[in-house]
């Protein structure tokens, strides 16, 4: 992820390089159907774009050029011309950011490994606000292959077990059910610094003389190392680099790990990457629709205990996840969803 100089509030919920439930607990009992409710059925689904390499060659200008619609949705998808960067040399930059973080945290490891936190799925009878979610540190470190095997591994309770080939509708629909249901912990790598793109100095952006044509995403002004201040790009200007707003940040997920409703921060716009694994879903509400948005959290997230600053502070904590359906019953014109691919 990385940052673009105003977003609308945004939630996704991210399966990245997992296998999507374990297979002994499907093969050990029956599923029942997964029929998505139509309140999700009927939600608009965001704009898609497909620009050519021309509009390609300029993030800012193409950006800008869509915005006028893309801003009615809150959010949008780009496909991109070219391919994505080959995957092994993806991985190796992934590996490389782990482990240069890894050997500037508290723990010193050495190896290319990085930290999850414990996200609650599922609505405690305990919690007075039921949007407000549990999120806390797991205390465990994960290489890439170890965390996909946690996750291919991990058990899911019955009512939350996917069928064979879900579709994303049928994972969303199991999803919110499972958020009001009994709770269970998923796990999620978030907020990491690093990127699976090369770094900027080994592309010839900065030059005037004639270049190759790209081959992949990763050589063009779109990879998340450069995008931030690419040209136009009002980050330009800044001095120092901001960790996930002038340089990108690292995400890994599992089955039902979730990123919660939020603005993006100072209210730049986001731009996501997706570099391999599992289809990840998003909703997103028009910025023009944001005060209803609050609004509609504090009453029937926050059960209407906290005032509007106090709730805004609250939802600033990216621990809110509340079901669109909430947001549509209380007359918020949302929601646009759409699925990222890698």
């Amino acid at each position: 992820r990385s940052r673009f100089p105003k977003s609308p509030p945004t939630c996704n919920s991210s399966p990245e390089e997992t296998l999507p439930y374990s297979a002994a607990a499907v093969a050990a009992m029956s599923l029942p159907p997964v029929d998505p409710p139509e309140w999700l059925r009927t939600l608009p689904v965001a704009p898609e774009y497909r620009p050519t390499l021309a509009e390609f060659a300029d993030p800012i200008a193409y950006i800008l050029k869509i915005e006028p619609e893309a801003s009615r949705y809150g959010i949008c998808k780009i496909v991109p011309p070219l391919p994505s960067p080959p995957r092994e040399a993806t991985v190796q930059l992934l590996k490389a950011s782990f482990a240069s973080n890894a050997a500037a945290s508290a723990s010193g490891d050495a190896g290319p490994t990085f930290p999850t936190r414990l996200q609650q799925v599922g609505l405690s009878t305990k919690n007075r606000r039921g949007a407000n979610r549990r999120v806390w540190e797991s205390g465990e470190r994960y290489t890439l292959e170890a965390f996909r095997t946690k996750a291919r591994d991990f058990e899911l309770p019955r009512h939350a077990i996917p069928p064979k080939h879900a579709t994303p509708l049928q994972l969303e629909a199991l999803f919110w059910g499972a958020c009001a249901a009994r709770p269970f912990n998923v796990e999620y790598g978030n907020d990491m610094p690093g990127s699976g793109f090369v770094k900027r100095e080994v592309l010839d952006l900065d030059t005037d003389s004639p270049v190759a044509a790209p081959r992949d995403v990763g050589e063009t002004e779109w990879n998340m190392r450069v995008a931030p201040r690419a040209r136009g790009s009002l980050l330009r200007a800044m001095s120092r680099d901001v960790a996930g707003v002038t340089t990108p940040m690292l995400y890994v997920a599992m089955l039902y790990s979730w990123f919660a409703w939020h603005v993006e921060d100072h209210e730049l716009h986001s731009l996501n990457y997706l570099h391999f694994g599992k289809p990840k879903t998003w909703y997103g509400v028009p910025r023009d629709a944001m005060l209803a948005f609050e609004d509609a959290v504090r009453v029937h997230g926050y059960a209407d205990d906290l005032n509007a600053i106090m709730a805004f502070q609250t939802l600033n904590q990216k621990t809110t996840v509340l079901s669109p359906e909430v947001l549509l019953s209380a007359g918020v014109p949302c929601c646009s969803r759409l699925v990222q691919n890698p």
